[in-house]
């Protein structure tokens, strides 16, 4: 009771008559709080469809494995040896790792129907011949260009566009 009395006589002080204090002192009315129960359950019934709109399919099936590289496109430019010992493994969850013939390499790949994308490419830096360090380097360009691929007697195909990049057969 004392504390309502200094805290009326601050008010008055500040500016505030009584009755003003009183008025904002109001409990909010009823039809205001189902209002803004309403609100808060429409946002969240709305996030939620805004994520399942927006869900991509992680992975489709024939994709899941071991891929070992063949050779890239155009295949006249392709001189790199080695070729295969650049591999990867695409699991259930999309999460993609593999071996460039000297570094280790791990990626996020989505796909969504015939289309493709995978994530920013994270690598170990080990030092090595320049020969493997090229063929990294156009592997990594080629998962990071890759948006549409296709399955055909266990060869895998990413292009961009109608244009190829690559090619793999499963292991």
């Amino acid at each position: 009771m004392i504390l309502q009395k200094a805290l009326m006589h601050l008010n008055h002080i500040n500016g505030f008559t009584t009755n003003q204090y009183e008025k904002v002192k109001k409990p909010l009315k009823m039809t205001t709080i189902k209002s803004y129960s309403y609100i808060v359950l429409f946002l969240f019934c709305a996030t939620l469809v805004s994520f399942e709109c927006s869900h991509e399919e992680t992975v489709v099936k024939p994709l899941v494995g071991k891929w070992v590289l063949t050779h890239f496109y155009p295949t006249r430019n392709d001189t790199f040896k080695f070729k295969e010992l650049a591999t990867f493994q695409i699991e259930n969850a999309g999460m993609t790792s593999g071996f460039l013939g000297c570094n280790k390499f791990r990626t996020e790949c989505k796909t969504n129907q015939d289309s493709i994308h995978f994530g920013s490419v994270l690598s170990s830096r080990k030092f090595c011949e320049m020969e493997y360090m090229d063929l990294e380097d156009k592997f990594k360009i080629t998962l990071s260009n890759a948006t549409i691929y296709t399955i055909q007697d266990n060869t895998l195909i990413l292009f961009n566009g109608k244009t190829k990049l690559a090619a793999f057969r499963r292991q």
